[in-house]
């Protein structure tokens, strides 16, 4: 394709994921894996493409450095777990697939809105003003993303999020799509006023702690031209996508009705029984 860089080649990543404690990490990497190979022969350019799955990790959470401690000892279904120079990502080998992983976190801020922070280790408490949470993220030199989320995005939220994308910078600020949407839910405007507004979408799939969520890694995200350095491949993926002429084609399904209504009634169970028992973990 033209006005791409000599070596460049299909990157697809899935910018919303979790490793919840119910997944088992060979099952993880087996399904993005699997998905993305599906998503590129989609796509035409199976089987020359990067694979890279972010990690947006909550607070207290820590299922990168898990992973990591996990190569260094063992290799988990087969799979070689090498480190990136950069310190923010690493990379899956088994055979010949290559899974890139990306460190990232989730923050909760006090509006009920979440930051993603894209390409980072470091964390911060929930519960701060958004702009705070923003600001404290682009400090990081981490990609900021606000994510859809189910009635999250109307009334007052929805315009304090339309002030945010009227005053952020655009060259690290994203909107983000997510699998977990249902097909009958109607494209939320924020997205085509993003795009009005030159604002992108990094979309990934946002499994639940539900153990049959596992299989979804991969499967819903974005594709785009670029070069992801093998040493380096998490700094490099966070420029690429830093870069405002960098294209991002979303791919993959919504979620069905009838799983979406059952996953959101479990989520609510879950609730009630964490209020219950604060001790409980997934």
């Amino acid at each position: 394709m033209p006005g791409y860089a000599e070596g460049s080649h299909l990157v697809l990543i899935d910018a919303h994921a979790h490793i919840h404690r119910c997944f088992e990490p060979a099952a993880f990497l087996d399904a993005a894996a699997r998905n993305f190979a599906a998503a590129a022969e989609r796509l035409g350019s199976a089987p020359a493409f990067d694979a890279v799955v972010v990690l947006t990790e909550s607070a207290g959470d820590d299922a990168f450095g898990a992973l990591l401690d996990l190569g260094a000892s063992v290799n988990p279904g087969g799979w070689r777990i090498e480190p990136g120079s950069d310190g923010i990502s690493l990379t899956a080998h088994r055979g010949a697939c290559r899974v890139v992983v990306v460190a990232g976190r989730q923050i909760a801020a006090a509006e009920d809105l979440e930051v993603l922070a894209v390409g980072t280790r470091q964390c911060m408490a929930d519960g701060g003003p958004i702009s705070e949470v923003l600001e404290r993220v682009r400090s990081w030199g981490a990609l900021r993303v606000i994510p859809w989320g189910a009635g999250k995005w109307f009334f007052a939220r929805g315009r304090l999020l339309t002030s945010l994308m009227q005053r952020v910078d655009q060259s690290d600020f994203f909107l983000g799509d997510e699998g977990g949407r249902p097909v009958f839910w109607p494209e939320p405007r924020h997205f085509g006023a993003a795009r009005r507004a030159g604002i992108r979408a990094l979309p990934g799939t946002d499994p639940l702690p539900f153990p049959d969520e596992v299989g979804r890694v991969g499967s819903f995200g974005a594709a785009f031209r670029g070069i992801v350095d093998p040493a380096r491949p998490g700094a490099s993926v966070v420029a690429a996508l830093r870069d405002p002429s960098t294209a991002l084609t979303p791919y993959g399904g919504l979620e069905t009705p009838i799983r979406f209504v059952r996953h959101q009634i479990g989520m609510q169970i879950r609730k009630r029984r964490r209020k219950r028992s604060p001790a409980t973990v997934s």
